[in-house]
């Protein structure tokens, strides 16, 4: 394996200038929705069931972190111009008295099992103790089953979608209060899972990871960090050791990033091409911005999807089975809005 990553890591970079990449055409943009019962919204994650319709994700209530903070999920029928009022899916209900906030839902169609789709989530009233749940539908999002708790140790894909190898599932996840990142992986399409972890750093504090395939081996994770930059970390056998962690020239503004390898093998990623605001541990969340890269390494922006002052973060990125990609993301902290593009 540290053979193989020397080679990797030692290929010549390609210049911009060298990348041929399509345009970008936007199909259509807007919010999911005008009104909902919960002031404060984020963290919209989104999926395609098999039937071809779309569906989202994300955690609302009276403000981040606020007891009443639920799961909620809007949907938009294939052949539908609009998409269904909120719905509430998931609460942190503790008993009839008490209740923890919602976090960081992430939607997943479980490979080779039609019909089927994960919804990770955490609870919790501080993400010290957050704690991963697992919901399942087995038609498409319109109804779930009853929470599953996660072992102690394992959160779930903690942002970002799983990458699905055959009958393998690698869930991109960290220990948030450490800013520490690993993988939780199962070989038996989300039954059970186990934890991969990634070399500790102390000097590169990094979360949520997005997995890139860089070849039916290789696979390239990014990680937003505190450190002013993106971090990535390798791996060369399909997930199951990853590489120290190392920082590229990717500007990170400690703001959630999303990422994946299309069908084509082009790589896709929404992000903020921002620092960190001097003598701070965050940057602005604007410019949002679609950039495509050939490498993984190198990376072209090619959609400005908002660049007003504002929040405009934690996006998420699916491309759908008929090669156009569906963006969602937060919107001003009030609102999720939804971009669909082609690229041409």
């Amino acid at each position: 394996m540290k053979r193989s990553l020397a080679l990797l890591l030692l290929l010549p970079a390609l210049s911009l200038a060298a990348q041929t990449l399509p345009r970008v055409l936007v199909l259509d943009s807007g919010l999911l929705y005008r009104q909902a019962e919960f002031p404060s919204c984020h963290a919209a994650t989104i999926c395609q069931t098999d039937e071809g319709d779309l569906l989202v994700a994300f955690f609302g209530g009276a403000y981040e972190g606020s007891p009443d903070v639920s799961i909620w999920s809007c949907r938009k029928d294939k052949n539908a111009s609009t998409w269904t009022p909120p719905q509430r899916i998931a609460t942190g209900r503790i008993d009839d008295h008490t209740q923890h906030p919602c976090w960081n839902p992430v939607l997943s169609r479980v490979p080779g099992k039609k019909g089927e789709i994960m919804l990770f989530y955490k609870t919790g009233l501080y993400i010290p103790e957050w704690v991963g749940h697992l919901m399942r539908s087995n038609d498409g999002g319109r109804t779930w089953s009853q929470p599953q708790q996660l072992p102690s140790g394992l959160q779930g894909a903690i942002k970002n979608k799983p990458l699905g190898l055959g009958r393998m599932m690698i869930a991109p996840s960290s220990d948030e209060p450490d800013w520490q990142p690993h993988f939780e992986i199962s070989i038996n399409r989300g039954l059970r899972w186990h934890r991969v972890e990634v070399p500790r750093d102390t000097t590169i504090r990094a979360i949520q990871p997005a997995i890139l395939t860089l070849s039916p081996d290789t696979l390239l994770a990014l990680m937003r960090t505190r450190n002013g930059f993106l971090a990535e970390t390798f791996s060369t056998d399909k997930g199951r050791h990853w590489s120290p962690m190392r920082l590229t020239d990717i500007p990170s503004n400690n703001s959630g990033i999303d990422a994946m390898t299309l069908s084509d093998g082009l790589h896709a990623m929404v992000y903020t091409p921002a620092g960190l605001n001097p003598g701070s541990q965050f940057g602005p969340r604007t410019p949002l911005v679609l950039a495509l890269s050939r490498d993984g390494r190198h990376w072209t922006q090619v959609l400005t999807l908002e660049d007003a002052e504002g929040e405009y973060s934690y996006p998420s990125l699916i491309q759908g089975d008929d090669g156009t990609l569906h963006i969602v993301y937060t919107y001003r902290r009030t609102h999720i809005k939804y971009v669909h593009v082609v690229l041409w």
